[in-house]
């Protein structure tokens, strides 16, 4: 009798607590996207948050970089949208409102959390999403490659090395011969770089074999890649043993044609001069 007592008080109790929650926190499905996902320095991004108030007036939706507040909607009141002076922030207003923020000519100093807040009138229930922005910088050029003797033979060592201009983060790096990937960027190492323009740098050391040389020729490319916005390349056929020599007519060949041509000319002479006679 006593169990039964304490299981519907603690039954009455879960009850309560799940109509409290019901009532106080009707908001729902508060995301926060970025796009794009990946900004590149000097261009816009757009903060684009998407909620459901269940028919709950709204009371306001907040914007923060980190822990500063740089923008809020109030509908109820006048101005409805207050923008907060931070440094590297400029609001697009005229394209800014209740869902969505455009930031102009996004520089690297926003790297890092970007967080929607919404806050409902009844009970003041709120519910925020943090994303976090990556800010790029891209290479001006397609990477080249460099490499070391030539022509190249069973046994000999493929030196080469491919660079790719300052970016942030470096690209990743790869050699591909024959469409076969032979070396590429150890990526801690770029995680270490990333904080500053650099370049980016891959050296190649292989020992060709018979095997490098099935498909008869050797065709060197160098990619580079920056997550899944950039990937540029350059090729290389190189010169080979094995490449086929083009036809050429021998002295020796020259000189029996010459001594041929000689011959027959006194044949004639010699039958005139026999007619003459």
């Amino acid at each position: 009798m006593y169990t039964m007592k304490v299981f519907k008080t603690i039954l009455r109790m879960m009850l309560q607590i799940s109509v409290f929650c019901t009532d106080v926190y009707p908001l729902k499905n508060v995301v926060l996207t970025l796009q794009p996902a990946i900004v590149e320095r000097d261009h816009n991004c757009t903060l684009i948050c998407t909620y459901d108030l269940e028919d709950v007036p709204l009371y306001t939706v907040s914007w923060y970089r980190g822990s500063k507040e740089f923008y809020r909607y109030t509908p109820n009141e006048t101005p409805s949208i207050k923008v907060f002076k931070t440094t590297g922030i400029n609001v697009d207003e005229d394209q800014s409102n209740s869902t969505q923020v455009v930031l102009r000519e996004v520089e690297f100093n926003l790297s890092g959390n970007f967080t929607c807040e919404v806050t409902t009138e009844n009970g003041f229930s709120t519910r925020q999403d943090v994303q976090v922005m990556q800010v790029v910088q891209l290479p001006d050029d397609a990477p080249t490659i460099s490499v070391g003797r030539e022509p190249l033979d069973y046994g000999d060592d493929l030196v080469a090395n491919c660079m790719s201009p300052p970016s942030r983060p470096p690209a990743m790096l790869k050699f591909v011969l024959n469409n076969r990937t032979v070396a590429r960027t150890d990526p801690f190492v770029l995680q270490r770089m990333s904080q500053e323009l650099s370049w980016s740098d891959l050296y190649l050391n292989l020992t060709l074999t018979k095997y490098h040389f099935r498909t008869g020729r050797l065709i060197l490319r160098c990619e580079a890649r920056i997550e899944n916005i950039y990937h540029k390349y350059a090729e290389l056929k190189l010169n080979t043993a094995r490449d086929p020599i083009p036809e050429r007519v021998s002295a020796y060949d020259s000189s029996h044609s010459i001594e041929r041509i000689t011959i027959v000319k006194l044949i004639i002479i010699n039958l005139i001069s026999s007619l003459l006679k």
